[in-house]
């Protein structure tokens, strides 16, 4: 009933607000905003074998607002990147090159998030940082499908980095 009503706030939040253009919801990569173009560190162009690690996150939005438990962005992440093929995925971070570590975060007052930390699996340097949003919706099946479109705009986003833009971006209704 709680989820309820903070959905119903949100809403109307959200009808008060400017509207937003699609692409100043996305990464800075799509919406044209980073014109400089800084080296890629290396261990994420060269890497061959990538740990994924799950580190846990806002928990409260399962299973109300989104299908699955608070492992779902971990879930969808893996098996995206495995279709990929770009990383031989191994099982454990000690046989990595690279570790992405993935979070779902879903502050008060603000729109839900799907983060991607890049470090070095040997020094542990913070290489890189990816974030999506998960777009509001008011039927939880469409939410659901956000949730997805916001792990496969993730990695595009690494796709494009290491400039393999290999998936199609997800449509949107």
């Amino acid at each position: 009933m709680l989820i309820r009503q903070l959905l119903t706030i949100a809403a109307s939040l959200l009808l008060l607000a400017p509207a937003i253009p699609a692409a100043a919801q996305r990464s800075s990569v799509v919406a044209g905003i980073n014109t400089v173009h800084a080296p890629v560190p290396d261990p994420i162009l060269k890497g061959k074998r990538a740990f994924i690690s799950y580190e846990l996150g806002d928990v409260t939005a399962f299973p109300d607002a989104y299908s699955g438990g608070p492992e779902r962005a971990y879930g969808e992440f893996y098996s995206a990147m495995k279709t990929w093929n770009r990383y031989d995925l191994v099982a454990d971070p000690n046989d990595a090159d690279i570790v992405f570590a993935v979070r779902f975060v879903d502050p008060p007052n603000t729109v839900p998030q799907i983060r991607i930390g890049v470090a070095d699996a040997k020094t542990h340097i913070t290489l890189w940082g990816f974030v999506e949003q998960v777009d509001f919706k008011f039927r939880k099946k469409n939410r659901d499908a956000a949730f997805t479109d916001s792990v496969k705009l993730l990695v595009s986003d690494i796709q494009t980095l290491i400039g393999q833009n290999v998936t199609p971006l997800p449509e949107h209704p």
